[in-house]
């Protein structure tokens, strides 16, 4: 081979291997700076930890920090603690703030460090509690609206000053996502003002924030934009029937499934499910947001609901992640009645479904 061909033959070769080296740096920066929920699956694998309303028993416990280990072992990596604020009823302007010493700022930020220590991320769920009593369908805080410009500013005021005390908690003990509202279906849609909330709530605290949308309502949204994620408490009816089989429950979320995607690609914003729950009940899917107690016991049912959500969004990397509700600081406090036919996974059926969902995330995300 002559000087000039051996030459012009090195240069190609060292041009070509230029080319393969931009392309391969070009890819792996775009791989590692991709969410991992786009390539791997569920990025928040969320349990909600309810507390128990007695000193000793609820957030800062040590029967809370023995939850935490229970959550650890299923596969949970993040959990969502409820803080609250009342009002007398819904037309009541004013948002009242604290009233119950077992939930002071002192157990509430001992909660978040040990869930920090044990390697969980937090989320921080604040709720109205409204009337005394949060079950009172005619005070449910979706129904909060007022007609009265001069009451909703004041009432705007007075949530704007309670968000705000939540954010500079969560900023002070590095929670890592704050929900900006629950459910407050009537008053959401008065944009402006929570475009001015969030502003406000940016100048403090400089984690994630999301809103949790009660079901579908989540489309009427319009402030998506000037937050991280879009949050809906996902309590969707599935069947009409008491003892759907697994294939019928899928197809259930058929119904919802591609509206998601839709809301999601509109805002490119991911969701996540800030609430996702049944009871353990026959004919849990017919209804899963109904609290009583009625219907014949039935863990296989709401296994079958939650493995009916697990393959509904496999492969759906617009869904970030979700949390399910729930767990409480104390599973054996005055409340245990209440757990057989309850929403809670804890020891049953549905709980092995939870895990194996996650463990399936886990081994995707190593490979």
């Amino acid at each position: 081979m002559s000087p000039i061909l051996q030459l012009k033959t090195t240069k190609y070769l060292l041009v070509s291997i230029a080319i393969l080296v931009v392309l391969f740096f070009t890819v792996s920066s775009s791989i590692k700076h991709t969410d991992s929920n786009e390539v791997y699956g569920l990025k928040y694998k969320g349990a909600v930890l309810a507390h128990i309303h007695r000193i000793g028993s609820g957030y800062g416990s040590i029967s809370s920090k023995e939850i935490h280990k229970h959550l650890s072992a299923v596969g949970y990596n993040v959990v969502q603690l409820n803080t609250f604020a009342y009002m007398r009823n819904r037309k009541d302007t004013m948002i009242y703030i604290g009233g119950d010493p077992s939930m002071a700022g002192p157990y509430i930020e001992s909660e978040i460090q040990n869930l920090h220590e044990m390697g969980f991320k937090v989320m921080l769920k604040p709720h109205i509690w409204i009337g005394g009593h949060d079950l009172d369908p005619d005070n449910w805080r979706s129904k909060i609206d007022f007609e009265d410009s001069q009451k909703r500013e004041k009432w705007f005021e007075s949530y704007t000053k309670f968000i705000l005390g939540e954010a500079e908690l969560a900023e002070s003990t590095g929670v890592e996502i704050l929900v900006i509202g629950t459910e407050l279906v009537g008053v959401s849609k008065y944009t402006d003002e929570w475009g001015k909330i969030i502003e406000k709530i940016r100048e403090v605290y400089s984690g994630k924030l999301t809103y949790a949308a009660e079901g579908m309502n989540a489309q009427k949204i319009e402030f998506w934009n000037d937050l991280d994620y879009i949050g809906i408490d996902a309590y969707f009816p599935l069947t009409d029937k008491a003892d759907p089989g697994l294939k019928e429950l899928v197809e259930g979320w058929g119904k919802y499934e591609p509206e998601m995607k839709k809301l999601s690609d509109k805002y490119s914003k991911q969701i996540i499910f800030t609430e996702i729950g049944f009871k353990s009940v026959e004919g849990t899917a017919i209804k899963p947001w109904e609290w009583g107690q009625e219907g014949k016991t039935s863990q296989v049912e709401q296994a079958l609901a939650f493995e009916a959500t697990s393959i509904a969004f496999k492969n759906k990397p617009y869904l970030a992640g979700i949390f399910v509700w729930k767990y409480f600081t104390d599973m054996n406090s005055h409340e245990k009645g209440n757990n057989e036919k309850g929403f809670t996974p804890y020891g049953k059926e549905a709980e092995k479904v939870i895990s194996g969902w996650f463990e399936t995330n886990s081994e995707q995300s190593a490979k």
